[in-house]
């Protein structure tokens, strides 16, 4: 069927579902609060599910063109503080890389894009066939909805990331209670790095000194990332999750990406997760003879899978950062002697 949609939000989901609606022939709005797209971000892991997504949209080949795919072999490992691999780790076929601020404005291209437009009420959106809520991990459109229950909760970590010039002599994820750092490739001439904390509190800068007066002795690249760290560039949050929804449609609204499944990062699959949102929405609404039929579709195909990955990835930071039986955890891996396919392994953040 077709129709017309409103997008909330031009996030990767909310551009994802606009381009492939337009694609089933409907016709979409995108309404963002902000002035712009972002110019700035780190960049994203591109799993292969992800990747179908983007050629079932049309623009696979032009983020395959703008990314970088990191092939050569490294090293790459989960490790200690000390420097102690846990697990190695092997790249097969190299790993696609793209900046999200790459990645927005290829799936903004020929999108009816309208910046300086809030909605905090879908509700109020008249003669509209379908509004896709993509307003993120704190959605107006999941509150009025779902209700205040299903607000974002904390996750008692924070986090900080960022990109430094330059490669570095090994990748992957340093593990120590309560604390992580990991860094992955961002390209041939910089490398993406993420910290995080299990801390409830925030903390205010500056944040590159109390980066390093957390992690300086941390070995295996840390130092040599906290050496390039410049203050400005440093991204700051608390983690949150959506809980878990009984559905991710609601008469003619329905939800994705962060706005229906927002999830800790430490598996690396918002952002993926997101675009095969926006694919899923679009096919199931283009061969949908209602909306209620199509919404019940996507709903069938998206809710159960996200939200196993959402717990998974819950419990992966959990693991990562546990404070009691870490060192069984550590002597396990290190018994196991475990080799891991990297791109399946690093984090796109």
């Amino acid at each position: 069927m077709k129709g017309n949609a409103v997008v909330v939000g031009s996030g990767v989901g909310g551009l994802a579902a606009a381009r492939a609606l337009t694609q089933q022939g409907w016709s979409v709005a995108v309404y963002e609060r902000s002035p712009a797209l972002p110019r700035t971000g780190t960049a994203l892991g591109m799993w292969p599910e992800a990747l179908a997504a983007l050629d079932e949209m049309g623009v696979g080949d032009k983020v395959r063109g703008a990314a970088t795919r990191v092939s050569e072999a490294g090293t790459a490992g989960l490790r200690t503080p000390a420097g102690r691999t846990l697990v190695s780790m092997r790249r097969d076929g190299g790993l696609c890389l793209v900046s999200r601020p790459t990645l927005l404005s290829i799936l903004a291209d020929g999108v009816d894009l309208r910046f300086g437009h809030k909605v905090e009420d879908q509700r109020g959106l008249a003669g509209v066939d379908l509004v896709v809520g993509a307003d993120g991990t704190f959605s107006d459109t999941r509150l009025t909805v779902f209700g205040a229950q299903f607000a974002a909760r904390p996750l008692g970590a924070v986090v900080w990331r960022g990109t430094v010039d330059g490669t570095v002599s090994s990748y992957g994820e340093t593990w120590a209670p309560g604390a992580m750092f990991g860094i992955t490739p961002a390209g041939p001439g910089s490398s993406n790095w993420y910290a995080c904390l299990d801390a409830g509190g925030t903390f205010k800068p500056p944040h590159r000194q109390h980066l390093r007066d957390v992690f300086g002795s941390w070995r295996s690249g840390v130092t040599e990332v906290l050496e390039r760290i410049e203050e400005e560039s440093i991204l700051h949050h608390e983690l949150f999750e959506a809980p878990p929804l009984p559905s991710y449609a609601s008469g003619n609204t329905v939800l994705v990406g962060d706005a229906a499944h927002s999830m800790a990062p430490f598996l690396g699959r918002g952002a993926c997760e997101a675009l095969v949102d926006g694919a899923a929405l679009g096919r199931c609404l283009g061969n949908a003879a209602t909306v209620a039929d199509g919404l019940a579709a996507y709903d069938h195909q998206r809710r159960t899978k996200t939200q196993r990955m959402a717990a998974m990835s819950r419990r992966m930071g959990r693991l990562a950062m546990m404070r009691r039986g870490f060192v069984a955890r550590n002597t396990a891996f290190g018994a196991a002697g475990s080799v891991l396919r990297l791109g399946a392994s690093l984090r796109g953040h």
